[in-house]
């Protein structure tokens, strides 16, 4: 049967087209810095190794900023390169206070390498450290309950706090599935709740 080669005795000339613009399909406004816990260690690494400039916190403090719970995103069925590449992403952003820690790393986008900063931590990113799978423990949660122990606290709780009462009124009249299962509403109350995981990157 005929196969492919290249016969490189003869010249061979072809025109490529150069694409030296685009159009973008989403856009994120440039922070003044990011602050990556010392836990990420791979994070921290890879930008150690892409010779980007960091700080470290001095001391434990406790800022008011904007976060990221992740609202959607799809995971194709096989990886690629080794990694389930993340995609369609979808941020519910939030203010909140965190408290970071002495050695936490503050990386400032007033910096040669902004771009490679924002488009690597912004977790819609194509090539986001979200996307390549660096963030995926932040997806799973970690506390739960005990239903026979937290009825009694989710029973005070809605007798305490009428916004929430209502609130899962209102999600049962939508949802048959929530307004059928004591589990579900349990649940509700649960993910509502001052004791429910706030780091967690999951739809609030």
């Amino acid at each position: 049967m005929p196969r492919l080669y290249y016969d490189r005795t003869k010249p061979y000339t072809k025109t490529i087209k150069y694409f030296d613009n685009y159009n973008a399909t989403a856009s994120v406004d440039k922070p003044l810095a990011y602050i990556i816990p010392q836990a990420w260690g791979k994070i921290i690494e890879l930008y150690k190794l892409n010779n980007v400039t960091m700080r470290r916190l001095a001391h434990d403090t406790t800022l008011n900023l904007q976060m990221y719970y992740i609202g959607d995103y799809k995971t194709p069925s096989k990886p690629y390169e080794g990694h389930y590449l993340h995609s369609n992403v979808k941020l519910n952003p939030v203010d909140m206070n965190i408290k970071f820690y002495t050695g936490d790393y503050v990386v400032y986008t007033n910096q040669p390498l902004n771009r490679y900063i924002v488009e690597t931590l912004e977790p819609q990113g194509v090539d986001s450290f979200f996307a390549w799978n660096f963030f995926d423990s932040v997806l799973g949660e970690k506390e739960y309950f005990s239903d026979y122990v937290f009825e009694d606290v989710a029973a005070g709780l809605l007798k305490t706090d009428p916004e929430l009462k209502k609130k899962l009124e209102d999600e049962k009249l939508k949802d048959p599935k929530l307004a059928n299962s004591a589990s579900a509403q349990l649940y509700f109350v649960y993910r509502n709740s001052p004791y429910f995981e706030k780091h967690i990157f999951a739809t609030r």
